[in-house]
């Protein structure tokens, strides 16, 4: 019975989860109120509370969902059988498509987010975000490990000062396309991939041992 309770919970949840994120993409996290999602979900008010203590959570279920699916994408760029500047471009694309595909929630990851993951309180979903991250980070460490290993990158390299500059230029890069797609193309005669192409090549040739015209 106990079983059958969780199965149909989460059949309920993975409904208002789907309604959400419609309504999120249609009129913007902002302007969708939990009442909003209880009327497209055919759910009482009072419903939706036992599922999710908030909309807040709703919106990072949707965040770690769409988090695990690049971590699917980073984990497999990131096998060390594959070609180095291969593995940093994949890793560049794999970004650049997660914005793309999720540009609303691309742009909330961005955001400072903080949680104490030994607070029994803590939501599991934001301990979930948090550990993700986390193994993200990870596999991108074990990427620049093994260029200093391979003599490729630079061997006084700062591993987790690094992975954080190199996320926060990407982000920002593959953001700022994103936005001003537009802009790129009038102001500097380039396309948006061309634009991203150089900016990524210019941020790999920082690290690299001798710079190349990769």
């Amino acid at each position: 019975m106990g079983r059958r309770k969780k199965e149909l919970a989460d059949f309920h949840r993975d409904s208002i989860i789907t309604i959400a994120e419609t309504l999120f993409k249609k009129n913007g996290v902002d302007n969708t109120t939990m009442n909003d999602i209880a009327r497209e979900a055919e759910y009482s008010k009072a419903t939706l509370y036992v599922y999710f203590k908030n909309k807040e959570e709703i919106v990072n279920c949707i965040i770690f969902k769409s988090m695990k699916m690049l971590y699917d994408r980073i984990q497999t760029a990131t096998q060390p059988g594959n070609d180095l500047f291969a593995r940093y471009y994949v890793i560049c694309n794999e970004l650049t498509a997660y914005c793309d595909d999720y540009p609303l929630y691309f742009q909330t990851v961005l955001q400072e987010f903080n949680v104490d993951v030994n607070n029994e309180d803590t939501p599991m979903v934001f301990r979930e975000i948090f550990e993700l991250g986390e193994q993200i980070n990870e596999l991108i460490g074990t990427f620049f490990v093994d260029g200093i290993k391979q003599g490729v990158f630079r061997s006084d390299i700062k591993i987790p000062e690094t992975v954080f500059m190199f996320w926060a230029s990407l982000s920002g890069i593959i953001l700022m396309a994103w936005k001003k797609q537009q802009y790129i193309e009038q102001a500097m005669n380039t396309t948006k991939k061309d634009f991203l192409k150089y900016s990524f090549d210019t941020l790999l040739n920082s690290i690299l041992k001798e710079k190349q015209n990769v």
